[in-house]
C-alpha cells in the first residue's frame, strides 16, 4: 500500500469517527468510539444503520458532493447521515430491502447539505444536522404514505434498561473529556430536567422524558459554552437560553397545528440554539463565531492580567462613518499637485497656503457631519471595561471622544483645531473663506497659523511622538484597526510592539506593508462589524449605543 494511499485510508477512518462524535458536539475519534458505543448499547440496528450512513457519507461526500477538505476531515459532512441513520434504525432492522432506500435517504441528505449550509452560513448561524433532520421527517412521511410504520421497533436490545445507563455514563465520560466545566453543567441541567420530568409526567426514560432532558436539554447546555462560544461568558449565558427555549419547543410540539403528527426528533434543540444566538448576540453573531475572532477576544482577555491592549487605529475604521482617508488625498484639489500641498510650500507661498486651508475645511466639514460608528463605540465599550488601555489614532476626525473614548493619542492632530506654528497656542477655526485675503496669524505672537493636522513632509509633534511610544512600551497587546501600516509612523509603533514580543492583532480588508508574523491574528472583516463582535464575546456590551 503506498503512503498516499494508506495517508487516505488514516484520514477517512479519522473523518468517520469524527462524524459520531460531531452527534454530540464533540471533536475527537476517541469521542466517536464513545458516541458509537453509546447507540449500540440502546439501539444496536440504530448503530449499524449509522454506521452505513457515515461510511456512504465519507464515502461521497467529498468526491462527488462538493464537501471542502476541512469540513469533509472535521466529520461534518457525515454528521447529519450518521443521525438519519440512528432513525432508521427500525427500518434497517426490517431487512435488507432496506438498505437500497436507506442509501437513497442518505443521496438525498448530501445533496442537500451545501445548500443549507451556505444558507445557514449567510444567516449567521450553525447549519446543525438540519439535513439528515428533514431527511429523517420526509422519511417517516413516506412510510407513512404507503402505511408503514417507520418507527416499528427492533428484537428487544440485548443490554435491556442497563443500555441507557452505559450510554449516559459512556456520552457523560465524552462530554468531560471535551470541555470538564460544560459537561457538568450539562449534568446538572439534565438530572433536574428529568427530576422535574418524573415529578410532573412520570418515567424519564421514557420517548419523550428522555427525548426532553438527554436530547433538547443537555446537548443544549453543552454545546453553547463548549462548542460555539467556548471560553466566553456569553456561551453559558446563550446556553441556557437555548436549553429553556429548546424545553419549551419540546413540550409545545404536539399541541402546536401541523406538528401534532410530525416527531420532533432534534428540531426544539435546533429551533432553541438558534433562537439563543439570535436573542444574545443579534446581528454579531456570525462574527462571534468566527474562528478568528474568538481567538483575538480570548488573546485579548488572557493578557489583561499582565496589562491592557493598545489600539492602533487608521482611516479603515472611520470609512463607514463616510469620512475619506486623509492622507490618501480625496479632499485636494485633483487640479493642483500635491507638492503644493506640502508642509514646505506651506511655509513658502502664501497661495500654497491658501489652498492647504480650502483642503482642509473640505475635510473638516465631512468630518463635522460624520457621526461615529458601531466601531468607534466598541472601542469606547472597551477602553471603559479596561480591556483598552489607550487609542493611538492616525485619523484626525474626532470619532473617538464622539464615541466616549477619553485615552486617545492623535498621531496626526485634529481636524477641528488650528495651531500657531511658533508659540503652539491652539485656536478655533478662522471665519470660511478668510485665509483666501491672507494667511491666518496668531493673535499672540503673530506667527502662522495651520489646521491642527500633519501636512505631508511634517514632523509629527515630539510630545505627541513620546507618549505613542510610551503607550506602546507598556501594553500587553496591539490592536491594529484599519490601517495598513504604510506611515512610517504608525510601522515604527508596531516594530517596537514587535521588539518587545507583544502580540498582535490585525483588522483590516486591505493589504498589509508589513510582514505577517506566523502569531499574528489577522481578521479580515469591516471593522465596524469586528470590533463591535469582540465587544460582545469579552463582554462589555451595555446598552446598545455600540449596536446603532
Amino acid at each position: 500500500m503506498t503512503n498516499a494511499m494508506r495517508r487516505l485510508l488514516e484520514d477517512a477512518s479519522q473523518a468517520w469517527l469524527k462524524g459520531f462524535a460531531q452527534v454530540a458536539f464533540l471533536d475527537r475519534p476517541v469521542h466517536g468510539v464513545l458516541v458509537l458505543v453509546a447507540i449500540g448499547v440502546v439501539a444496536p440496528w440504530s448503530a449499524a444503520a449509522a454506521a452505513f450512513c457515515a461510511t456512504l457519507a465519507i464515502l461521497l461526500g467529498k468526491a462527488f458532493f462538493g464537501q471542502s477538505e476541512p469540513e469533509w476531515k472535521e466529520g461534518f459532512g457525515a454528521y447529519d447521515c450518521i443521525l438519519l441513520g440512528v432513525a432508521w434504525g427500525g427500518a434497517f432492522a426490517n431487512g435488507l430491502h432496506m438498505v437500497f432506500l436507506l442509501s437513497m435517504a442518505v443521496l438525498a441528505c448530501l445533496a442537500m447539505r451545501g445548500s443549507v449550509v451556505r444558507w445557514f452560513n449567510a444567516m449567521g448561524l450553525p447549519p446543525l444536522a438540519v439535513p439528515g433532520l428533514i431527511c429523517t421527517w420526509l422519511s417517516v412521511s413516506v412510510f407513512s404514505a404507503f402505511g408503514r410504520d417507520f418507527w416499528l421497533a427492533p428484537p428487544d436490545n440485548p443490554f435491556g434498561r442497563s443500555g441507557a445507563a452505559i450510554a449516559i455514563i459512556v456520552v457523560a465520560l465524552g462530554l468531560f473529556l471535551k470541555h470538564p466545566r460544560a459537561a457538568a453543567g450539562t449534568a446538572l441541567a439534565a438530572t433536574a430536567t428529568a427530576i422535574l420530568y418524573f415529578v410532573v409526567e412520570g418515567d424519564p426514560f421514557s420517548i419523550r422524558g428522555a427525548g426532553l432532558w438527554a436530547f433538547t436539554v443537555a446537548p443544549a447546555v453543552f454545546a453553547l459554552p463548549a462548542v460555539f462560544l467556548d471560553g466566553f461568558r456569553s456561551g453559558w449565558k446563550t446556553g441556557v437560553t437555548a436549553a429553556m427555549l429548546s424545553s419549551a419547543t419540546w413540550l409545545l410540539w404536539r399541541h402546536l397545528p401541523l406538528l401534532d403528527q410530525v416527531p420532533p426528533l432534534m428540531g426544539p434543540l435546533f429551533i432553541g440554539i438558534w433562537s439563543a444566538l439570535l436573542l444574545t448576540l443579534g446581528k454579531d453573531r456570525k462574527l462571534c463565531m468566527e474562528p478568528g475572532v474568538q481567538r483575538a477576544a480570548r488573546l485579548m482577555i488572557e493578557v489583561q492580567t499582565k496589562g491592557a491592549t493598545l489600539a492602533l487605529t487608521g482611516a479603515g475604521l472611520s470609512t463607514a462613518s463616510g469620512i475619506p482617508d486623509y492622507t490618501a488625498g480625496h479632499w485636494l484639489d485633483p487640479g493642483i499637485p500635491v507638492s503644493r500641498y506640502s508642509y514646505g510650500a506651506f511655509l513658502a507661498d502664501p497661495e500654497s497656503r491658501s489652498l492647504y486651508w480650502d483642503a482642509c475645511a473640505r475635510f473638516r466639514d465631512v468630518a463635522t457631519n460624520a457621526k461615529p460608528n458601531p466601531g468607534h463605540f466598541a472601542l469606547a465599550e472597551l477602553e471603559a471595561s479596561g480591556c483598552i488601555g489607550a487609542t493611538i489614532t492616525q485619523n484626525v476626525d474626532g470619532l473617538h471622544q464622539a464615541a466616549g473614548s477619553s485615552q486617545v493619542g492623535e498621531l496626526h492632530g485634529n481636524i477641528d483645531k488650528v495651531r500657531c506654528l511658533a508659540c503652539d497656542h491652539v485656536f478655533e477655526w478662522p471665519a470660511t473663506g478668510s485665509w483666501r485675503y491672507a494667511s491666518p496669524c496668531c493673535d499672540s505672537c503673530g506667527g502662522l497659523l495651520k489646521p491642527a493636522v500633519i501636512a505631508f513632509g511634517e514632523s509629527i509633534r515630539l510630545a505627541t511622538w513620546s507618549n505613542a511610544d510610551g503607550k506602546v512600551g507598556q501594553c500587553a497587546a496591539l490592536l491594529v484597526v484599519g490601517s495598513q501600516l504604510a506611515v512610517s509612523s504608525a510601522g515604527a509603533l508596531l516594530a517596537t510592539a514587535r521588539a518587545r514580543g507583544v502580540p498582535c492583532v490585525f483588522v483590516t480588508l486591505g493589504y498589509m506593508a508589513v510582514p505577517i508574523l506566523p502569531n499574528d491574528i489577522v481578521l479580515p472583516f469591516p471593522a465596524e462589524l469586528a470590533l463591535p463582535a469582540l465587544a460582545r464575546l469579552i463582554g462589555t456590551v451595555k446598552t446598545g449605543q455600540a449596536r446603532q
